[in-house]
């Protein structure tokens, strides 16, 4: 039973084995820049948050468009009283007939009920005040349209944080490539210099510094991997995902672009751009505000019918109606409504002035992003020309090692600098495409989508 038992166990380890690798093999998502873009615009949650104010701004503007329509209200009670006026009747005060007093004796004739009960339904229809509804509604209408600029702002941060975060994996991953081969460089550099100790043709420091040079690449190794752990489970949490999940990103990205006069870039983001449209938008609604505020001189003349029906209270029908005009109106405030509009035209001033300010600073923004975006441009043409050279230095190392001229090291040492060579290159393309795409959230354009 034992011997059967234990014969089993290698079948169930290996099942286990199987089924961890699979899971890891599941666990990898494969994504391209533009999917990853997508994907954080859809599942991010900062972008969810944003998306549900809107929803909440839409829904007080809703709200305040009831206004608009007449109210319909009713009040009701149940009073108990503890004492009724009674109307006494003194015995003969109607006279006599046929000799009898009329009445015979006093009569107490009740007034009402001890119990009382009241209800009344109203609708009122507002007039003067339409002026502040309608401002109110505007102020509304202005409300939303800001939370869906910074609903568009929001998505732009988030593709270039998409974007720096993408790039920052695929530069980190080639540079790890370049500290792996630095590492085997540098063992095989020690091991040479160890055997010219033991041959004597080299001291003991020779044989320590290439340990000290194994040392700091496997360190550096090391520090990309941290680094490396660090960008994916930070584009994991951006794109909404599993932290854990295992990230196969594509390469792949455009590197050539149509660059446009930077006149058209500024008047693109003047109307673009979310951050300049949501101040315009409350422009607009400090313009509603001192409309709103200069309408509080009006008096508030409402219109109304009343339905009345009551129980309980003497010469008094049981249903009955009235209707008319209500009329109010604060003949004197010591100053509040004018300190009222003056605070509102204060706050017109200041989102002018902020909307100029947010312009003047977009401008300068893409000033910066424009030259960056030349200046990156450029170091991918150097980069480039580097790597040419450090593959065709690569290439006559490797040939030299065929033919005995140089140690196998050199060899290793040239490989070493090609990849750092390459990793420079893929920075500097993923630096240009991360300038174009800090240009186009500048002008107000979700980049990557």
């Amino acid at each position: 039973m034992n011997q059967k038992n234990f014969s089993r166990t290698p079948a169930i380890a290996g099942l286990i084995v199987l089924s961890t690798i699979l899971q890891a093999a599941a666990e990898v998502r494969h994504l391209t820049l533009t999917e990853a873009v997508h994907l954080a615009i859809s599942q991010n949650r900062v972008l969810k948050i944003a998306r549900l104010r809107v929803i909440e701004n839409e829904q007080k503007k809703v709200g305040q468009r009831s206004a608009y329509f007449p109210e319909i209200t009713n009040h009701s009670s149940v009073q108990q009283i503890t004492d009724l006026q009674n109307i006494v009747i003194p015995e003969g005060t109607l006279g006599k007939v046929s000799g009898s007093l009329v009445p015979a004796q006093a009569v107490t004739l009740p007034q009402g009920q001890k119990t009382l009960f009241f209800s009344g339904t109203q609708i009122s229809q507002p007039l003067t005040q339409l002026i502040r509804i309608h401002q109110a509604n505007r102020i509304a209408a202005a409300e939303v349209a800001a939370s869906r600029d910074d609903l568009k702002k929001a998505e732009n941060q988030i593709a270039v944080q998409v974007h720096a975060l993408y790039f920052g994996i695929l530069i980190t991953r080639l540079q790890k490539q370049a500290a792996e081969e630095q590492s085997t460089y540098a063992g095989e550099s020690l091991r040479e210099s160890e055997d010219n100790v033991r041959n004597g043709s080299a001291l003991k420091v020779a044989a320590l510094q290439g340990r000290a040079g194994l040392l700091e690449s496997q360190q550096s190794v090391l520090t990309e991997e941290l680094q490396l752990s660090d960008l994916n489970t930070e584009l994991n949490d951006l794109l909404g995902l599993p932290l854990d999940t295992q990230l196969d990103l594509d390469a792949a990205a455009p590197a050539n672009f149509e660059l446009r006069p930077r006149e058209e870039y500024v008047q693109t983001a003047w109307s673009q751009q979310p951050e300049i449209q949501a101040a315009e938008e409350a422009v607009r609604k400090a313009q509603y505000g001192v409309t709103a505020a200069k309408s509080a001189y009006l008096p508030d003349i409402t219109a109304f019918a009343h339905q009345n029906y009551q129980d309980g209270v003497p010469f008094l029908v049981r249903n009955f109606g009235t209707f008319g005009v209500n009329l109010s109106w604060d003949v004197f405030d010591f100053g509040k409504r004018r300190a009222s509009v003056r605070e509102r035209e204060a706050q017109l001033t200041e989102a002018e002035e902020n909307v100029r300010r947010l312009k003047e600073e977009a401008a300068v923004a893409i000033e910066r992003s424009y030259n960056k975006l030349e200046r990156t441009k450029n170091q991918v043409q150097v980069a480039n020309q580097i790597v040419q050279l450090r593959q065709e230095s690569e290439r006559l190392a490797q040939n030299e090692v065929t033919q005995g001229a140089v140690l196998v090291s050199e060899r290793r040492q040239a490989a070493a600098a090609s990849y750092k060579a390459q990793a420079d290159l893929l920075q500097a393309s993923l630096g240009y495409l991360l300038a174009w795409a800090e240009l186009e959230q500048t002008v107000g354009r979700t980049p990557g989508f």
